[in-house]
């Protein structure tokens, strides 16, 4: 039988996307599973004192124990691997309470009193990395389905947090992503600030195996890859993710920080053009490039493991900043593609207020309600529309 390319190979479910890391959750941290055998290059960089929180929101509030009317159903969607034979579960309200929308929008409100102590926490401590090594911080809402994978097969037990691996699906079904675009982009203001198609090649290193160089790329007008910018994997200062049982979304509040690289030799440089030099745009395969056989590594030590290519769009606001993409992904070392309709809203001006000096605490709460305002806007959609 011929050789068949990584990316030529078709699985029966071409858009299946590859399995990423757990999120923590603070009390069960140690039970949680980051430096598994298949994610030791990918694996997420955590600040030594990493916050995360796993939040059940219902229209009546926040609750600390998981109600009795929410099951664990297999999700729907076609588009999502497979662990152990099993497909992953989402948590379902069987018995939504019906509430005005007021009151529904009050409870939400009360998140922004539930995470500002941790977020100007997060904040304090990422400020050290940040002036010293000049990382850029950036505070992100991401719109999603978290996914609970049963850690071994058979009978589902107590919902107990360590019985379930648990993934953030930042996939956005179509009919949220026509709500959000026909609804709440025009009435909050937005207006389209840039639209970019880029590719992102992620690199690893022999040296560094735990670190991804993330290269952004644009197409020059022989076809070929033009790198504009190069970056480390994002260090995670803080994430909350919030299960919404009575919506079709969930939701991610997360603090990072982009590194760049600024200390490339022109050796190192050159090493990565004549990897990225040797790729092919090619829409017919997964990830939208393609390397001839055997190049896509160097003698150097480095090492293509996944592609994406992205179509994006921005819009901006006075406060905030949404992007709105389309990936196309695939991963060299497991052989899996994703196609994904993305959204995140970048918390622009509650990232600057939280970066001052003697931050006061009443405006923090002012500020995070406004966004909370309008992240409610993206996801009030019920759950019932879940594809």
């Amino acid at each position: 039988m011929s050789y068949i390319p990584p990316h030529k190979r078709h699985s029966k479910d071409p858009n299946r996307p590859s399995p990423v890391p757990d999120s923590l959750v603070t009390k069960f941290k140690n039970n949680l599973d980051f430096k598994s055998s298949s994610d030791k290059i990918n694996r997420v960089t955590f600040s030594e004192n990493f916050i995360s929180k796993w939040l059940l929101v219902s229209s009546n509030g926040i609750k600390d124990e998981l109600p009795a009317s929410v099951d664990l159903v297999p999700f729907s969607s076609d588009s999502v691997e497979c662990l152990n034979g099993e497909r992953p579960l989402v948590l379902m309200n069987n018995d939504i309470n019906k509430v005005s929308e007021q009151e529904e929008r009050t409870q939400w409100l009360l998140i922004a009193e539930k995470v500002e102590e941790d977020l100007v926490l997060a904040y304090e401590r990422a400020k050290t990395s940040v002036e010293e090594n000049q990382h850029v911080l950036r505070l992100v809402a991401r719109f999603g389905k978290i996914l609970l994978y049963k850690r071994k097969p058979g009978p589902l037990a107590e919902f107990s947090q360590k019985n379930f691996k648990k993934m953030f699906s930042t996939n956005v079904p179509t009919s949220n992503l026509q709500h959000m675009m026909s609804n709440v982009v025009p009435n909050h203001g937005f207006s389209v600030d840039l639209e970019k198609e880029t590719y992102t090649v992620k690199l690893s290193h022999s040296t560094r195996p735990t670190e991804t160089i993330n290269c952004k790329c644009t197409i020059k007008e022989d076809g070929r890859l033009s790198m504009y910018k190069a970056e480390l994997n994002v260090v995670w200062h803080m994430v909350v993710d919030m299960s919404c049982i009575d919506k079709s979304l969930d939701m991610r509040l997360m603090l990072a920080a982009k590194r760049k690289m600024t200390a490339l030799t022109e050796k190192e440089i050159s090493d990565i053009k004549g990897l990225l030099d040797s790729a092919t745009v090619d829409p017919n395969v997964k990830g939208g490039l393609r390397w001839p056989l055997g190049k896509a590594s160097s003698g150097d030590g480095y090492r293509i493991f996944e592609v994406c290519h992205v179509r994006a769009t921005i819009y901006k606001n006075q406060t905030l900043s949404l992007r709105v993409r389309e990936t196309d992904r695939f991963n060299e070392r497991t052989g899996t593609g994703a196609v994904k309709r993305e959204v995140t809203l970048i918390l622009k001006d509650v990232n600057t207020k939280l970066q001052e000096q003697n931050i006061e605490r009443g405006c923090v709460i002012e500020m995070l309600r406004d966004t909370l305002g309008t992240i409610w806007d993206f996801m009030h959609c019920d759950a019932s529309s879940l594809t």
